[in-house]
């Protein structure tokens, strides 16, 4: 019998029991909360009564009696420590009370005919002349009002016997009967106690009979917070946690089976409608008015507010919500098949009421499974809120369910949304998907689902099924959507695979002759489109600004945006390039996907690399390749990849390097731009390795693609430099210098291009120096040391190098053996 910090009520209840034996009668009337612990002390008192030889009678109200009359007197009268006789006695002349009041039509609420209470006063008087008499009577708050008022007479008539009574009573803003404070507690031989939940120290000590001293304080806090200190939950949460299981509170959130049943069993105690109300607030998992709550079940108003208010004062409930998600998810049941069918409710209820649709998408996802028309279009309109917020996640929960209830009619719409969705988390989620499409139905007039979903396939490496997909040139009657989609998976086209545009990307006239798409922010995609695939087109740079100044991203957005990057970039714009990435990269980790923020990250990495900025440039595509895994990178892993190779390689870190390179990447990545710069990357590594051949063959692969595909521009990738220092190395000066020559002819148109020996005599003595040692191989840190000066010196001067040389790290070696500039680098 658990009874922590009750020794002071206790000590009344035993000075009671001491007095048994002395003349008069005494009262006792314990108070407090449901589940403080009013009961044990009950108990208490009927036990130590008996061991004192008192006869008892006990009996307990409960809510389904109140108004049958009589029921707690029944009750007493059928203790079994009364003789059978006067049993009987009582009972005739209850019969014979409650034949009245039925007579009177006052069955519950009618005065007892004074008979009556005169022959129960004889029969108790009889029998204290025998012995004391204990009456006990729990939850009196409940009792009818017939019962009462005979235990008031006949407290009154037998003051001065030896007659002694304790009744509990449960305060709060659900108590229904007030005739004990009105009456009782004005005898002068009755008294009151209040009991309280326990405290922190209670609950420690509670815990200390099963733990050790030390657990038992580390538990506490935790065990006092989920209980609010009834001693009934704290006893559940004692016997759940000895009990063990991977989820048992503290540990986890859910309720074991003691906890359970003693949170419902407080519940039960309370009025009906607060046991409703309860799991209502605990479906909806979030504060709730009473008045929408009451409309949600179809009570009024005031029996709602009543409810909330009952479960506040016990303090089950903090402001809305359950103090505690372990109470939550005991109110909600052990039972998920009982869960389920409560959220199916639920969903229904809050959908005949008109709520938001993500307040009936919540219950939907619960339920796992409903029946009703009205679900898909409910959850695809929650899904396209939570993704315009950036709740992704959620979105993703919503359209998974709706792709299980949808029909074939609304399957793709519904796949293309899951699609779109899952690939900001992880770009490997959408392979299991793809299969969905017909590429076949790409020729329907307007296949918008089907357009959008022709970017996935060319990130994955499947550019047949991508073109097939995306179908014929625009004919005319499309929809915004369609065009699109349509502009959005040319664009990628020209980004990933710049040797499959042979056209205009919107598939008309180089004239521009298509219709142009009717969103904003993807205009102007045709003609970064055609620069990324054959370059020299006028407008592109401005296009590409534009597009960057007026665009914030989203999953439209992201192929022109990306695009515009690529397009400053392979124009040697890196300044403007870094300004706009690092602008666009807070905003992708503001809005939580993860596979924007690693693509941003890759071509961050990339302009880093190209400014020299080797440790920022190997920081950035380590953060791309953490983001998401190789398998989700698809043919773009070869970006960041390439990016750390070369950073490596540049920073003497060749085991780093090889690591990256022993990453699998898919065939079709060599298909791809990516492809190029992860060859040149591997060339580096080759050369820096001593494998020449390697080397060679790699930058001479790559220089093949880049002709092929008609991007043969050394801002894509300068292949000529590696292939000439691959030949130099193994000792062909003349194919060295012929591709050198090559590289420097292209690095600027001739007539404007000024002599080397000029362009590098623009240089400083320090730059000079630096060029020098950096070309000649050595690490920033190693030229820090040798010049005495900062990395950070170091890597300003190499930036300021690049840009007047208009070269990069690697293409130094090739300018520096120029025949015009031998004796200027040191001078």
């Amino acid at each position: 019998m658990d009874l922590v910090e009750r020794e002071c009520e206790l000590a009344e209840i035993e000075n009671m029991v001491k007095g048994f034996r002395g003349p008069g009668s005494q009262g006792i009337v314990i108070t407090g909360g449901i589940a403080t612990g009013k009961t044990t002390l009950l108990r208490a008192f009927e036990e130590r009564a008996r061991e004192a030889g008192a006869l008892c009678l006990y009996g307990v109200a409960s809510q389904g009696e109140r108004h049958v009359p009589f029921g707690v007197l029944e009750q007493l009268f059928h203790s079994p420590d009364l003789h059978p006789p006067s049993a009987q006695d009582a009972t005739n002349w209850l019969e014979l009370a409650a034949r009245s009041l039925s007579a009177r039509g006052t069955t519950s609420t009618g005065r007892v005919p004074a008979c009556v209470l005169r022959r129960l006063w004889q029969l108790l008087r009889d029998l204290l002349d025998q012995r004391p008499l204990a009456i006990a009577v729990g939850d009196v708050h409940h009792a009818d009002e017939p019962s009462l008022q005979c235990l008031l007479y006949l407290v009154r008539r037998l003051r001065s016997e030896r007659l002694h009574v304790v009744f509990t009573e449960s305060t709060g803003p659900n108590a229904a009967n007030t005739l004990l404070r009105s009456e009782f507690l004005r005898e002068p031989s009755f008294r009151q106690i209040r009991l309280a939940p326990l405290s922190k120290a209670g609950v420690v000590q509670m815990l200390a009979a099963h733990l050790d001293e030390q657990a038992a304080h580390d538990l506490a806090p935790a065990f006092h917070e989920a209980s609010a200190g009834y001693p009934m939950l704290v006893r559940a949460l004692i016997d759940d946690f000895c009990g063990g299981g991977p989820q048992v509170f503290p540990e986890g959130n859910e309720a074991g089976e003691s906890f359970r049943r003693a949170v419902l069993r407080l519940l039960y105690q309370y009025d009906p409608p607060v046991i409703e109300l309860a799991r209502a607030i605990a479906l909806l998992g979030r504060p709730v008015p009473a008045s929408v709550l009451g409309r949600l079940l179809g009570m009024d108003a005031a029996t709602a507010h009543q409810a909330v208010a009952t479960l506040t004062a016990a303090e089950i409930l903090v402001d809305g919500r359950f103090r505690h998600r372990i109470i939550q998810n005991a109110v909600l049941g052990g039972s998920l098949t009982t869960r389920r069918a409560l959220h199916r409710r639920m969903a229904r209820l809050l959908h005949d009421k008109g709520a938001p649709a993500r307040d009936v998408a919540d219950h939907i996802v619960a339920a796992e499974h409903l029946e009703a028309a009205w679900a898909v279009p409910i959850l695809r309109e929650a899904a396209e809120h939570a993704l315009s917020h950036d709740e992704v996640g959620a979105g993703i929960d919503y359209l998974r369910v709706a792709y299980e209830l949808c029909d074939e009619q609304q399957r793709p719409q519904i796949v293309s949304m899951l699609i779109d969705a899952e690939w900001r988390v992880d770009p490997a989620t959408v392979l299991r998907r793809l299969h969905e499409f017909d590429a076949t139905a790409a020729g329907e007039p307007d296949s918008a689902p089907l357009n959008t979903t022709a970017p996935y396939l060319l990130w994955h490496g499947r550019l047949g099924e991508a073109v097939e997909l995306a179908g014929a040139p625009p004919a005319g009657g499309e929809s915004a959507e369609t065009l699109a989609g349509l502009a959005t998976s040319r664009l990628w086209t020209a980004y990933l695979y710049p040797g499959a545009v042979k056209a205009d990307p919107l598939g008309g006239a180089s004239t521009g002759a298509a219709p142009a798409p009717l969103n904003p922010d993807l205009q102007s995609t045709g003609r970064l489109a055609m620069e990324l695939a054959h370059g020299n087109e006028p407008s592109a740079l401005a296009d590409a600004e534009g597009i960057l100044q007026r665009s914030r991203i989203n999953h439209r957005t992201l192929a022109p945006l990306t695009a515009a990057l690529a397009v400053l970039v392979y124009n040697d714009r890196l300044d403007t390039a870094s300004f706009w990435c690092d602008a666009l990269l807070a905003e992708a980790v503001e809005r939580r996907s993860p596979t924007w923020h690693a693509l941003l990250s890759a071509q961050r990495a990339l302009i880093s690399l190209r400014q020299g900025r080797l440790a920022e440039a190997d920081a950035h595509s380590e953060t791309a390749l953490r983001l998401i895994s190789a398998e989700g990178w698809g043919v773009a892993v070869g970006l960041p990849l390439a990016v750390r190779v070369q950073a490596a390689t540049a920073m003497g870190d060749l085991r780093r390097a090889k690591a990256s390179l022993d990453i699998p990447v898919p065939e079709a990545m060599f298909r791809s731009r990516m492809g190029l710069h992860y060859l040149a990357a591997r060339g580096r590594y080759h050369l820096a390795a001593g494998r020449s051949y390697a080397a060679l063959s790699d930058f001479s692969t790559c220089g093949k693609l880049m002709r092929d595909w008609g991007i043969d521009l050394p801002a894509v990738e300068p292949w000529r430099s590696g292939a000439a220092e691959a030949y130099r190395s193994l000792g062909k000066p003349g194919k060295a210098k012929a591709l050198a020559d090559e590289q420097a002819a292209l690095l600027e148109p001739a007539p404007r291009r000024p002599q080397p020996a000029r362009i590098v005599a623009e240089l400083s003595s320090a730059e000079r120096k630096v060029a020098a040692l950096a070309a000649a191989g050595h690490t920033n840190r190693e030229i820090s040391e040798k010049l005495s000066i900062t990395i950070s010196t170091v890597e300003q001067h190499l930036t300021r190098i690049y840009r007047k040389l208009k070269v990069r790290r690697f293409d130094l070696k090739s300018v520096l053996q120029h025949k015009d500039l031998e004796g200027v680098w040191l001078g």
